[in-house]
């Protein structure tokens, strides 16, 4: 048997390959879905664990790291999967600090690592949380043929048909205003901290007490990094971005981003399939594991 090392990476070491997504009813592929709430899978895990191992790369949000996958990566390595959770540039424990990152690219380099490793002959499922949504679009822009699925979780989805300039707008306008603890400094080298109150109350509400704790010990500061790289017009195409197959994973107790906004950004991306995951804030590796690791594998076997 394959040791745990060699299926679950974290942070920032080479890591191997993966599989993920979520489902939801739609009408033409490429029209807006209708959206209806899907119960999860009726698999349990020994039913899962029969199935295709499959490679699933997880990437995490604003201020995070891989550390915030640990429950879902346990179940998808118990059911024989691979894992690979890195530590985007100046997150988790990647030594770089966060004035050594000046752009989205340099922050993104892990990911990309990770994605070059991929052998040619292999597709993964990518999935992203919140801000880690333009992480995996970049990757889906330079790795099209490696991926055999992308999942959006509750996260910043651009668009092909959309300038992410004008999504970010009415990011702005949906996102809740009262920060909190939270600090966000602006100006050309803004910077964002997560304050324990902002955590607590507006993305862990639905989280163990515990998880709240590690949070607030393991968050760095960090940088949204809306530079040029992801402002440009051609961040996306038809081309790459537009060709793997796309699921948006909402969560429907989230606070920070709303339930509303979510389908919004997924409505904007047509051809993409839908999920509603009932019961869950916007940490959902968190509040709900189990109904997210079922959702994904049962994704990963529809998308090969």
């Amino acid at each position: 048997m394959a040791s745990l090392h060699s299926r679950f990476v974290f942070s920032s070491q080479l890591y191997p390959k993966p599989n993920l997504l979520l489902s939801k009813s739609k009408t033409n592929a490429m029209l807006s879905p209708t959206f209806t709430l899907k119960t999860t899978p009726n698999c349990t895990k020994q039913d899962q664990s029969t199935a295709s191992p499959r490679h699933f790369v997880l990437v995490h949000g604003l201020c995070h790291g891989g550390w915030v996958w640990y429950k879902l990566a346990t179940l998808l390595n118990g059911a024989g999967h691979r894992v690979s959770a890195p530590d985007l540039a100046a997150c988790g424990i990647h030594p770089k600090k966060l004035e050594e990152v000046n752009t989205f690219e340099e922050y993104c380099e892990p990911l990309m690592e990770v994605m070059e490793a991929v052998p040619a002959d292999e597709r993964v499922v990518l999935v992203g949380h919140s801000n880690g949504g333009l992480s995996i679009s970049l990757a889906m822009e330079r790795f099209p043929q490696k991926i055999s699925a992308a999942v959006f979780v509750s996260a910043a989805m651009p668009s092909i048909t959309n300038s992410f300039v004008s999504i970010a707008k009415k990011l702005v306008e949906d996102v809740r205003k009262d920060k909190k603890d939270s600090k966000d400094v602006s100006g050309p080298r803004r910077v964002f901290s997560f304050g324990p109150e902002d955590l607590r109350t507006n993305y862990y509400q639905l989280c163990a007490p515990e998880d709240v704790t590690l949070a607030t010990m393991l968050v760095r500061p960090g940088k949204p990094f809306f530079d040029s790289s992801v402002s440009r017009d051609d961040f996306v195409t038809a081309e790459n971005h537009g060709s793997v197959s796309r699921v948006y994973v909402v969560c429907n107790q989230g606070r920070a981003l709303p339930r509303q906004t979510q389908i919004w950004m997924a409505e904007m991306s047509p051809g993409t399939e839908t999920i509603e995951l009932d019961g869950a804030d916007n940490m959902p590796m968190l509040s709900v594991p189990e109904e997210l690791y079922s959702h994904l594998v049962d994704i990963s076997n529809r998308y090969q």
